[in-house]
């Protein structure tokens, strides 16, 4: 029997990844969970996981909630079967995260643009309730006979997990096991009730506005000759990691501030 091919790494066959040198997390919040885990991590298997996730040995990825299933290619014929455990948020921490975005609804849109806005995650550790995992809360569970946390397959996972953050930021939600869409459905019960949706357009943007500067004159005022809603929509500045919005939020501007059709006057009937 042929045991030259023991204990070399066999090609995996998965998806490369983008980055195929330097930092492998692009944007803030997946370099800020890579940075958690690499803080309590080995060097040596950290950087044998960077290797194995580059050549594409990571052949399968599935994140669900509070949790990423994987099969990482490694020296053996049979892929070794990896699972990263994120702690997922409590009811009370969910209809707390509920209750907040209620009041302050645009810093969940970004979300569906492919961006995570600092706003959110600062306002939720305000009220103790954490986005993006830290290393304490993520566990890990490798088929390999390598008990070290992380393994190198597990590291492979982390560093193909960050590039899925990068692509998916929702998918910080899904690992705190919510999903964007249920904690929408959410956030819209229990904003519903009888209301002036101008009212509460405006105010919402003016509490996000709080967290990002100053806020600009957003009240219904007289129209100035010349410019149109979507002009007064571009000069809002919506603040990081709102890319984006404005362009979202223009229709309903334009739908809510145009002007009602005027009505004739009653005709009065001969005496």
């Amino acid at each position: 029997m042929d045991f030259s091919q023991y204990g070399r790494r066999r090609p995996g066959g998965g998806a490369r990844l983008r980055s195929q040198r330097g930092r492998i997390a692009q944007n803030w919040w997946s370099q800020r969970f890579v940075d958690a885990v690499e803080r309590g991590g080995d060097r040596g298997r950290l950087q044998r996981g960077r290797t194995y996730a580059r050549a594409g040995q990571v052949v399968e990825l599935r994140p669900r909630p509070g949790a990423v299933g994987a099969r990482v290619q490694g020296s053996r014929p049979r892929p070794y079967l990896v699972e990263l455990t994120v702690r997922r948020w409590t009811p009370a921490e969910v209809d707390a995260v509920v209750a907040t975005v209620v009041e302050n609804p645009l810093l969940i849109a970004p979300l569906f643009e492919g961006d995570v806005p600092p706003g959110l995650v600062d306002l939720l550790a305000g009220i103790g309730v954490d986005l993006l995992p830290a290393d304490a809360e993520v566990t890990y569970d490798c088929s390999c006979p390598d008990d070290g946390e992380p393994c190198k397959h597990a590291a492979a996972v982390v560093y193909a997990l960050a590039e899925e953050l990068d692509a998916a930021p929702a998918t910080t939600l899904t690992l705190r096991g919510v999903e964007l869409s249920d904690l929408v459905r959410r956030i819209t019960d229990a904003a519903s009730g009888p209301s002036d949706p101008v009212e509460d357009l405006t105010v919402h943007v003016a509490r996000f506005h709080r967290l990002a500067g100053d806020l600009p004159d957003l009240g219904l005022r007289d129209r100035v000759p010349g410019r149109t809603v979507a002009d007064d929509l571009d000069d809002l500045v919506l603040g990081p990691g709102a890319a984006g919005t404005a362009d979202v939020l223009r229709p309903f501007f334009v739908a809510l501030r145009r002007e009602p059709p005027r009505r004739e006057p009653p005709r009065q009937g001969r005496a």
